[in-house]
């Protein structure tokens, strides 16, 4: 419960702290009621809160993805997380600003239909594009990969 005592002290509500550490509500809510947790969630988590990631390690069981629950990720998932931890920037944010960027450069594309026709095939396939990152991104939140 260290988790929940860190978020108390600050004042700050599993919202706030989720928005911080890039991370899901469901995914704070997970680890306050004692649930399991990847490294780089830790280390979000840690970075957020500026203690070691030592420190939650010792209430937080961390998912090594080498081990069952890693396994049990359907491998089109796994195979989108492969380099994991090559980036400073937790994945589960970086995907969230590429599905915001490409929804923008859609409706750009989309705004520049009347003058340029081939405009609304661009605005389709980023559209598209954002639809795709944003499945992954849930398919990671259900099967806990941050």
């Amino acid at each position: 419960m260290i988790l929940k005592k860190l978020r108390h002290q600050k004042r700050w509500s599993q919202e706030q702290l989720a928005e911080m550490a890039g991370l899901s509500v469901r995914t704070v809510q997970r680890l306050e009621a004692g649930g399991k947790a990847s490294l780089e969630s830790l280390k979000s988590l840690a970075s957020v809160f500026e203690v070691n990631v030592a420190q939650l390690e010792q209430e937080i069981t961390v998912i090594d993805k080498t081990t069952e629950d890693w396994e049990k990720v359907p491998y089109w998932l796994r195979g989108y997380f492969f380099g994991s931890g090559l980036l400073k920037i937790p994945e589960r944010k970086l995907n969230i600003r590429i599905e915001q960027g490409t929804v923008a450069l859609g409706f750009g594309f989309l705004l520049l239909t009347p003058f340029q026709p081939n405009a609304f095939f661009a605005s389709f396939v980023l559209f598209t594009a954002a639809y795709v990152v944003s499945l992954f991104t849930r398919a990671g939140d259900k099967y806990s990969v941050w």
